[in-house]
């Protein structure tokens, strides 16, 4: 508990530092939140400008702008969107599930073919199947992510038209059964959980090998060997689980990177998640908005580093221990 204690409270200057700095960076692109309604109407004077520039506080320092924000924050209110003038946190709630769900599953579907991928070429290094991997891993590190997801669209909904290739659900899709419009559900997002699953496992499923290899390799393990215990029992009991310490290690860089990903694949395949919602509102300065989910990805990634940290001192005793001394 001191331990855990520690570290929650290093997170506090880290997470005031992140918005400091996304909030200075924020103001130092150009543009503002009012051009979209003032620089293309001719009829906009100068004067109202600078009157819509006082209603929303922008005509005030960058330091009174962050304290006003910050203090907005410390009552976990966002703001108010500047496009429609709508509470920041509603709209988030309303883009939340989407995005949750299907990083939740790629996630799930990453881990659950990863690590036994992984294992089983570390098994066999040199064999077919450890080769096709290798393969299969180069593909993965070299194919940018947009431009895979712009390749299956073209095959599987335009060339092939097997899948949907935007949206979440048809146009006549609320008048059909239940069951239809799960299957419909799960057709729209076949294809961006695809790209997200492909581009993720390979990358983990090469340092489950590598982490395999090693472990294979120690003395405990041919000690094992030795006293002959059953080969499942020294490969699943002595040598996977610590053959996944390393890879607990990348579970607190997965989730910064699956939000990241999310709003490459939510912008490409149409589909109203929070990564849709950031690159919107980036698009039109709206500043509210942006903080606010710069500000969640934020927590979530020092989230996802603090439980990768409690799940490695789990799975090894000799954290633990270090920590107590």
């Amino acid at each position: 508990m001191r331990y855990l204690l520690g570290r929650v409270l290093g997170l506090v200057p880290v997470l005031g530092l992140i918005t400091i700095l996304s909030f200075g960076l924020m103001h130092l692109a150009p543009g503002k939140p009012t051009d979209a309604a003032t620089q293309f109407n001719p009829k906009v004077s100068l004067e109202v400008r600078q009157r819509m520039e006082q209603l929303y506080g922008l005509d005030q320092p960058l330091p009174v702008q962050y304290a006003r924000w910050l203090s907005r924050l410390a009552r976990l209110d966002f703001g108010r969107s500047f496009i429609d003038d709508r509470p920041v946190i509603t709209k988030i709630a309303e883009r939340l599930p989407l995005t949750i769900g299907i990083n939740v599953l790629v996630v799930l579907l990453v881990w659950g073919l990863a690590i036994p991928l992984g294992a089983w070429a570390a098994l066999r290094p040199g064999s077919v199947f450890d080769r096709a991997t290798t393969v299969f891993v180069f593909l993965g590190y070299s194919v940018p992510t947009f431009w895979l997801a712009l390749i299956v669209m073209a095959l599987f909904g335009v060339r092939l038209q097997w899948l949907p290739i935007s949206g979440l659900h048809s146009l006549d899709a609320e008048a059909w059964p239940w069951a239809w419009q799960a299957w419909d559900l799960a057709r729209h997002l076949l294809l961006p959980v695809g790209v997200m699953v492909f581009v993720s496992l390979a990358g983990i499923s090469r340092y489950m090998r590598s982490s395999m290899v090693e472990v294979l390799r120690q003395d405990y393990i041919r000690t094992a060997r030795a006293k002959g215990l059953p080969e499942t029992r020294v490969v699943f009991h002595h040598g996977l689980r610590n053959a996944l310490l390393p890879i607990i290690t990348i579970l607190g860089f997965e989730l910064p990177a699956l939000i990241s990903g999310s709003v490459v694949m939510e912008t490409i395949f149409a589909l109203p998640g929070m990564g849709r919602l950031f690159y919107e509102a980036v698009m039109a300065r709206d500043y509210a908005v942006v903080m606010a989910l710069v500000t969640i990805g934020a927590v979530l990634t020092m989230l996802g580093n603090l439980l990768a940290d409690v799940a490695y001192a789990w799975a090894d005793p000799r954290i633990r221990v270090s920590a107590r001394a």
